[in-house]
């Protein structure tokens, strides 16, 4: 019997070329949903950042009719807060000045002038992606010439940005919600993991959760992760991860699948700077009802639309560590688990 390739479609290479005009100076995976990811309503970049440089854009500010958020992830597997590198960005007609050595993403609202990003000081390369809230990229450069000298002391932004962990002070990195956690061993455990999927998180001191092998998560699944919802995210209809694997096996023990009320992106790419196309590994995920198997070696995208089964995702082999993106078009994350014959999941009432 023929193979089903229904949802071929849905899986594609990372696309590796110049980003818009005056953006960028570099080459770097650019993925616009309505071009490049069947009219995915957001749209996705991501490079790596190995020496002192100046992008976002290349020189003056740029605004865009749409949110988005810029991280700056670290590469480090013993320390992921910490970023290798000095990175700091203007933001609003202010131009604001962010400084950061961590782990941080930057919200920046539609209509908010900012940039450019500068970098100095790189001690370890880092990953930097964007995540856009529109299917097609549109942006006004605004030349230094025209920019207002900047506001000495202003914070009226100082929200816009925020330390990439889980369950911290967005500028201090200490823990909240002791009252909702218990310890175990060295991790304190989130029982109400917004993830939706019925998990316990595991989460160390600085705000890193651990996966792999713990609890219901399976050997294939995180070594270090950090998520973040729209309530940490200006309130933004989005919620995104960033994971460090090192482990082959399958990720999830819960259920077979599930689906989401939004749109979601699962993003595999590695973590070599100097390999930027290949992954160092071997990761498969099942795509819809028909439990379609994709495999990926390169780094590649994997598009959920609306109410769409994905999952169980299982990684075949690892040569180099590697990193994994989730991109969901809410500011929660609904997960209901499902097992594909129709029987309840452990998480089902």
């Amino acid at each position: 019997m023929p193979k089903s390739t229904l949802h071929q479609h849905l899986v594609k290479p990372l696309k590796w070329q110049k980003g818009p005009e005056g953006l960028y100076p570099f080459e770097l995976f650019w993925m616009e949903g309505k071009a490049d990811m069947e009219g995915f309503g957001g749209s996705f970049s991501y490079c790596f950042i190995k020496e002192e440089t100046q992008f976002h854009p290349i020189e003056g500010m740029v605004v865009h009719p749409y949110d988005e958020v810029l991280v700056f992830a670290s590469t480090n597997l013993d320390d992921m807060i910490d970023l290798g590198a000095e990175v700091s960005i203007e933001i609003g007609e202010e131009r604001e000045l962010h400084t950061f050595n961590r782990n941080y993403a930057v919200c920046i609202p539609k209509g908010t002038p900012h940039g450019p990003v500068k970098v100095k000081n790189v001690k370890r390369p880092f990953v930097h992606f964007v995540i856009s809230m529109d299917p097609v990229y549109s942006g006004k450069i605004i030349p230094e010439s025209e920019l207002k000298p900047p506001v000495a002391g202003c914070t009226k932004y100082e929200t816009y940005s925020r330390i990439f962990a889980t369950s911290v002070d967005p500028k201090t990195g200490k823990f909240t919600g002791f009252d909702k956690m218990k310890v175990q061993d060295k991790y304190r455990v989130e029982t109400k993991d917004g993830s939706g999927m019925g998990y316990n998180n595991y989460i160390d001191e600085w705000g890193v959760i651990h996966s792999a092998q713990m609890g219901e998560m399976g050997p294939g699944n995180a070594d270090n992760l950090v998520w973040l919802y729209g309530s940490d995210l200006l309130g933004f209809e989005l919620n995104f991860l960033w994971g460090h694997y090192t482990g082959s096996g399958v990720w999830h023990r819960a259920g077979e699948s599930h689906s989401h009320p939004c749109e979601e992106l699962l993003i595999v790419a590695g973590l070599d700077a100097d390999d930027p196309l290949h992954n160092g590994s071997c990761v498969e995920i099942a795509m819809g009802e028909e439990d379609e198997r994709y495999a990926c070696e390169v780094p590649t995208v994997y598009i959920c639309p609306r109410g769409f089964s994905h999952l169980p995702q299982t990684t075949r082999w690892v040569d180099k560590p590697f990193s994994f993106i989730v991109v969901n078009l809410d500011g929660t994350h609904d997960s209901p688990w499902k097992s594909r014959d129709g029987s309840k999941t452990q998480y089902e009432d």
